[in-house]
């Protein structure tokens, strides 16, 4: 999404009332990858919540770490860490752990919607990506005309998530929540956040 540090910030609609807002941190590192980390504050539909997730990514946009933390009614922690060297996909979920074996290069949620305007795809193509416990498909659309400029317009399935790109931005995500529509609408950019270390 940058060449420099930056933080997104995205404003939440739940069935056309606001629903919240996400501050999503990006910072390329040296190697190549991304540590990105997106907290945001959920207040529709109810309970409320806090929720933070943390990737880091290899220099392909791939997943190496990727942490969850929901804190609501009740708090939940998932983190899911690629181990190269003894193969292996480690994915804990509070005190429980579980070790699978790495196949392949995989995507956690965060990662793909940072590696989704990177994509080349022509509209009506289809691209499968691994991911923790399944898979995904990305298709791109035909382009959308918002306001005078194009934008990209791409579809994840499972899940059905319309994702609209603008100058190698995600500026709009919508995704069908029971009966009703949830969305991340872009408000700004900020230059230079503070760094973070992990926190899981």
């Amino acid at each position: 999404m940058t060449v420099h540090p930056a933080v997104y910030v995205y404003r939440y609609f739940f069935a056309g009332e606001e629903a919240g807002e996400g501050r999503l941190e990006v910072r390329p590192q040296p190697e190549g990858g991304m540590k990105a980390t997106l907290t945001a504050e959920v207040n529709l539909p109810l309970p409320k919540t806090r929720q933070r997730w943390q990737t880091e990514t290899d220099a392909e946009g791939f997943s190496l770490y990727f942490a969850e933390r929901v804190e609501g009614r009740e708090s939940r922690v998932f983190t899911v860490e690629r181990l190269e060297e003894e193969g292996v996909v480690l994915v804990t979920q509070g005190k429980e752990s579980v070790a699978f074996p790495l196949l392949s290069p995989y995507h956690d949620p965060l990662s793909l919607i940072l590696a989704l305007p990177r994509l080349d795809l022509a509209p009506g193509e289809v691209v499968r990506f691994a991911m923790p416990g399944g898979r995904v498909y990305v298709e791109r659309l035909p382009d959308l005309e918002v306001e005078g400029r194009l934008r990209r317009h791409l579809r994840l399935r499972p899940g059905l998530t319309l994702v609209q790109v603008e100058e190698g931005l995600p500026v709009r995500m919508a995704q069908q929540v029971g009966d009703h529509v949830f969305e991340a609408v872009l408000e700004g950019v900020e230059a230079e956040p503070k760094r973070r270390r992990r926190w899981v």
